[in-house]
């Protein structure tokens, strides 16, 4: 075959991986973003999820906003046996699949169910009914039965001893470095679009301008710290993170 024969053949075969789906598959460590959505097998209960029309079935628009999450399988970004029906997932794929209390928020303790006189839930805030959940000594606790003067509360995870009904969707898996890099922002400040975040990254380095809008976050300063140590760890080859902010003398005024 001549050389300009190897050539077209070449080029061929390009086009023809271009085309081709993404075959790639999750593995440990892979930033991926998932739809989900959890409950509790025994009642249908909804728990959480990152898809819009679930949450309009229950009345659950608070839980927004609704979108892909992200998810670092093995690296504890959820529950671990979640995390372990992602490996070996496409992009594209779904999948149900249930969660064992062991697995999930294990079992319910029966040690954990106190029994308290009425009169010690004086200085509790808000109402005292059956299913309430209010604050005692510092640990929340679900009440369970009022009767004689006396209230069973009781201190269990709200979720232990129960099967989660999982759905999960791979929406994608993240392969460039500046689509993991707004991911990570995204994840660890939430609550400011991440296109206002300015961002410069070299093959080590990657240099992130704070927005107004970030500036003033309660817990900013945490964030940041935490966002380094997540650039740095799960980006390939980031070995420092530099936060800039900037102060005008139009935004000063």
């Amino acid at each position: 075959m001549s050389s300009e024969g190897s050539e077209a053949k070449q080029k061929a075969e390009r086009k023809a991986e271009e085309k081709a789906p993404d075959k790639r598959l999750i593995k440990e460590g892979d930033l991926v973003l998932v739809d989900y959505t959890i409950r509790v097998k025994e009642n249908g209960e909804l728990i959480e999820t990152t898809i819009e029309e679930e949450a309009k079935k229950e009345n659950a628009q608070a839980q927004g906003p609704f979108e892909p999450r992200l998810i670092i399988p093995g690296r504890g970004f959820t529950l671990k046996a979640f995390e372990e029906q992602l490996i070996g997932m496409a992009p594209g794929e779904e999948k149900k699949f249930e969660i064992p209390p062991e697995k999930a928020f294990g079992p319910r303790d029966p040690s954990k169910i106190r029994v308290i006189p009425l009169r010690r839930l004086r200085d509790v805030e808000g109402p005292i009914t059956i299913g309430s959940r209010i604050i005692v000594d510092g640990r929340e606790g679900i009440v369970r039965s009022i009767g004689s003067g006396r209230v069973q509360v009781d201190f269990n995870p709200y979720l232990a001893g129960k099967t989660l009904d999982c759905y999960v969707k791979v929406v994608k898996i993240l392969t460039e470095k500046s689509e993991k890099i707004k991911a990570l922002i995204h994840y660890r400040i939430p609550d400011v679009d991440v296109s206002k975040f300015k961002v410069r990254a070299t093959k080590t380095t990657v240099t992130i301008q704070i927005p107004d809008e970030a500036m003033l976050l309660p817990a900013i300063q945490v964030a940041k710290k935490t966002l380094a140590r997540d650039l740095m760890e799960y980006v390939d080859g980031i070995e420092k993170v530099t936060f800039t902010e900037v102060f005008s003398k139009e935004k000063a005024q």
